[in-house]
């Protein structure tokens, strides 16, 4: 449950988006790839660790590539983390103020900053400050349940669509035109790989097929709450445009501001899982000196504790709040670091400490040729989706003629020939505001 947990995040707001982008069963298939996908590079990094007797991401790049390996690997893995500790506040910042801004008669954009800060202080930090990543098993239990809650509220949405029958003719089945955009949101989906050892450390006598078992539990839960809230949430809101947050989505009801609540809540409590190997990697790269045949001690001074928690934190918080738009930042990080840490230097890993030429050590550069690839085409992805926004900034605000293929990632043909009638509807550009706006609608 807890390796569970701290795969699920936000990626799963963004599923229905991705079946519509992909059609359904091009979607299914690639996420049940991403799912194999996931599972053997988990597997290479325990066995390797198990054949090097290293149960520490940093201990095992120093043992197959010395101080340099130590070093790019305890780089990339607090950039890693630290850009999802901040994804994390600028969703609490999205959700969170609205919700409370109605009960408290508050604009939402006013009470942000204050939000983020008591929500980092009472409830990010403390949990953050606990010393054993097992005292949360009970919390992570309570937020895999209220996942399926949230799975049951898209499933009750889609009702109205599924009896009425009439979803068949406005979903899409198979669209390969809409696969690159989405390869960054899978390929992270389902990844584990920087909380791996931290789960690792807690099983007494742990054998590698017994993780194993528990990486296959964890990413089937996963695999199964994506599949479900991507196939629903796409009938759901079939007949209207939608953007990545399907929450956003939801009509004003109790039960959808409780289900927008508990999300925040349960992203709250999936912080820890991001600290703790964040601040062990920062720990190993400010205060350790690695040398030869040295054991794996992951113990932290408790001054030293404390501090390296409050800095993550305050770093993240902080750039939370001054950076609310980071969307393509991070979808660059993690299109980079996080497709380098979570497949590319595992299957390397493995590569490199298995001296035998096996399937498993061909498999493993089979996987190191997929992670090169997955690379490759979600920078490009990421830099294709800049470039168009910025084009579409620059023809709006120079009042140029806007054409439908000039139109931004995240808005299709088929959406404007959908809305062709509606030119006042408020989703249909969720990226353009005001005045650029109504221009953008008039030029179509």
């Amino acid at each position: 449950m807890t390796l569970a947990n701290s795969i699920i995040g936000v990626s799963v707001l963004a599923m229905p988006y991705c079946f519509k982008q992909c059609g359904i069963v091009l979607a299914t298939l690639v996420l049940i790839l991403s799912s194999i996908l996931s599972r053997l590079a988990c597997h290479f990094l325990i066995k390797s660790a198990v054949m090097s007797r290293r149960r520490n991401f940093e201990l095992l790049a120093f043992h197959a590539f010395g101080h340099m390996g130590k070093f790019l690997v305890e780089l990339f893995i607090i950039g890693f983390l630290v850009g999802t500790c901040i994804a994390f506040f600028v969703v609490m910042g999205d959700l969170g103020p609205q919700i409370v801004g109605k009960v408290i008669d508050k604009n939402p954009e006013d009470i942000r900053t204050s939000l983020l800060i008591a929500t980092s202080v009472f409830i990010v930090l403390p949990l953050g400050l606990l010393r054993n990543i097992d005292s949360l098993s009970s919390l992570c239990t309570a937020t895999i349940i209220f996942y399926l809650c949230l799975v049951l509220k898209i499933v009750t949405e889609s009702m109205q669509h599924i009896f009425a029958g009439d979803w068949y003719e406005y979903v899409y089945y198979w669209r390969p035109s809409g696969i690159l955009q989405c390869i960054p949101i899978f390929s992270m989906a389902l990844f584990c790989q920087t909380q791996l050892f931290e789960i690792y450390e807690t099983i007494p006598n742990v054998s590698l097929e017994k993780m194993n078992e528990v990486v296959q539990g964890a990413l089937n839960i996963c695999t199964i709450v994506y599949l479900c809230v991507g196939f629903f949430g796409y009938i759901a809101f079939c007949t209207q445009p939608f953007t990545g947050n399907i929450l956003m989505s939801f009509e004003a009801s109790l039960s959808s501001e409780m289900i927008k609540m508990g999300f925040v809540f349960s992203i709250a409590f999936s912080f820890p899982l991001v600290i703790f190997p964040c601040r062990a990697s920062l720990n190993s790269l400010l205060f350790r000196r690695v040398y030869a045949h040295e054991p794996s001690v992951n113990y932290l001074p408790e001054t030293r504790f404390r501090c390296l928690t409050i800095i993550i934190v305050t770093v993240s918080l902080v750039t939370g709040i001054l950076i609310p738009s980071i969307e393509f930042v991070l979808g660059l990080v993690g299109s980079t670091i996080g497709v380098m840490i979570c497949l590319i230097f595992p299957a390397i890993f493995f590569i490199s400490i298995s001296s035998k030429h096996t399937n498993e050590r061909l498999l493993a550069q089979v996987i190191l040729f997929i992670g090169i690839c997955i690379m490759i085409l979600s920078t490009y992805a990421n830099l294709y989706a800049l470039e168009e926004s910025t084009n579409t900034k620059t023809l709006i605000s120079t009042n140029k003629p806007i054409q439908i293929n000039s139109l931004p990632l995240n808005l299709n043909k088929d959406d404007i020939n959908a809305m062709a009638n509606v030119p006042n509807n408020p989703e249909i550009l969720p990226n353009v505001k005001g005045t650029e706006k109504n221009f953008f609608l008039q030029n179509i």
